[in-house]
């Protein structure tokens, strides 16, 4: 009888060490199917998806930073502003980069015609982009930019 005592710890062990090791299976398992879940079928966008999640095959620009004055009375405020636009393809990359002085020349008009209180809220941002945004897409040919991104914004 002293023998058989062992052999039922040993089995207990090894049970217990099964039901830990399937319990991370699944667990890891339900975790894939919720995050996969979370995504939406056929493309459709998610509740909470952000639109950068939804822009498949969107080709990104990263541009220079620009240091503009703003033009606040008395020439004093300036703002930093680096910038990643997303674009709707691939080959409009190849646009941007031969029309780049155009561009950085058309937002540092845009952005020099703002005064600090335009900027320094959250709707202020968000206007500067769309009339960024307008004014590329009005120099684009081959395709368009269907975002932009703030990387850097420093108002001083």
């Amino acid at each position: 009888m002293t023998e058989e005592a062992p052999k039922k710890g040993g089995k207990k062990k090894l049970i217990l060490i099964l039901v830990v090791v399937l319990l991370l299976v699944g667990g890891g398992v339900g975790a894939f199917i919720f995050l996969k879940g979370s995504k939406g079928k056929g493309g459709e966008q998610a509740k909470g998806e952000s639109k950068a999640e939804t822009t498949k095959g969107t080709a990104f620009k990263k541009l220079d930073p620009f240091i503009v004055n703003l033009s606040d009375e008395g020439g004093g405020r300036y703002a930093k502003v680096e910038i990643t636009l997303a674009l709707s393809d691939k080959k409009v990359e190849k646009e941007v980069e031969e029309k780049l002085p155009i561009i950085r020349d058309s937002i540092i008009t845009i952005i020099s015609m703002k005064k600090y209180d335009d900027l320094v809220n959250p709707a202020g941002k968000e206007t500067l982009k769309r009339e960024i945004m307008m004014k590329l897409n009005s120099i684009l040919t081959t395709g368009q930019v269907v975002d932009i991104y703030y990387t850097d914004f420093v108002l001083q």
